[in-house]
């Protein structure tokens, strides 16, 4: 028998009963959804197969020292080289596992199927499951709060905000184009190294006070192309026009964190990111198929005859040249 709350919610089905007139319950055919799915930043970023586990890769940091000498002609001193090599370091970095899953019962499925409105809606959801491994993936780029690539302390990334060591500040009322560029040109700067930025990422809140200097200063920012259909404002630097690129991952930290300190009271540190993208790889493991995508298994129905879909990726992020091809910068604002 029905329960007393089942049959109340039954006699209440139709919105209206009158002489004439019966009203019945009626949706549109197309669900309303502005969910965020991916990011720009795991469309750029490079995935590579992993060599295992854990990925290793080396790290070149210096080559061979030169140093001037006499000649040794007309009777001076001998040349005499001193030996010297290059400077290469291994590096390991553990591949991490992101899941998702989700269970559909039989009926419920079955109900849906018959009544064909929202038929579509059950392959959107066995869909989202991999929009979901990315989702976690977009943010943990960022900010996963991991602390080794080598000696792993949790399940998470080690975020590119926690890998980069190259820092800048920009206080309150400074210029933060100004801030960009100069952190832009002591990188391409550096005599030991050639790092070749491709886009600054940042915070789309911080991403509008850009928007608001640059109209107050009357600076005139070129547009480039980022993605596919997605255009974006670029700033002119050292190291050429790189695209202002807004990530909604990026967080915003009203405390001391990613090795910056707090804001001023009533403040926030807005991050941005410039990032040598060719240097920033996704390492992922997916046997014989090769396939960079998140992969997505259905295990078969359980005892209530539930469908179970499981989502996994497993990969990592990392920052190679971490202390000398990207930096970081906080900019302090309300």
């Amino acid at each position: 028998m029905p329960s007393q709350a089942q049959m109340m919610s039954l006699s209440a089905a139709a919105d209206y009963l009158g002489t004439g007139a019966i009203e019945v319950n009626d949706y549109e055919p197309v669900i309303a959804d502005i969910v965020r799915r991916s990011s720009v930043a795991l469309q750029r970023l490079k995935n590579v197969p992993a060599t295992g586990q854990p990925h290793r890769y080396f790290d070149q940091t210096a080559v061979a020292q030169a140093s001037f000498q006499s000649t040794g002609g007309q009777g001076g001193a001998a040349i005499a080289p001193t030996a010297t090599g290059p400077t290469r370091t291994e590096r390991p970095a553990f591949v991490k596992a992101v899941v998702a899953q989700s269970n559909i019962a039989l009926f419920d499925k079955m109900v849906t199927q018959q009544q064909k409105k929202f038929a579509e809606v059950i392959a959107k959801d066995i869909d989202d499951i991999i929009s979901g491994i990315n989702i976690a993936r977009a943010s943990n780029i960022w900010n996963g709060n991991d602390t080794s690539l080598s000696v792993p302390t949790t399940v998470q990334y080690v975020g590119l905000l926690t890998q980069i060591s190259t820092q800048y500040q920009v206080a309150v009322g400074a210029s933060i184009i100004d801030g960009l560029k100069f952190a832009v040109a002591e990188l391409v700067g550096q005599p030991g190294f050639a790092p070749r930025p491709s886009a600054i990422y940042v915070n789309p809140i911080l991403g509008n006070y850009i928007d608001q200097e640059a109209k107050a200063g009357q600076i005139f920012l070129n547009e480039v192309e980022v993605v596919a259909g997605v255009k974006v404002k670029a700033i002119s630097t050292q190291a050429g026009d790189l695209p202002l690129i807004g990530d909604a991952f990026l967080p915003a930290a009203t405390a001391a964190a990613y090795g910056f300190s707090a804001p001023p009271a009533g403040n926030k540190n807005y991050f941005a990111v410039i990032l040598m993208e060719d240097e920033v790889e996704m390492p992922y493991v997916s046997g014989e198929t090769d396939n960079p995508n998140p992969m997505l298994f259905q295990l078969g129905l359980t005892g209530n005859l539930s469908g179970q879909f499981v989502g996994v990726k497993f990969d990592a992020v990392i920052a190679k040249q971490a202390a000398y091809a990207h930096a970081t910068v906080a900019v302090y604002r309300p």
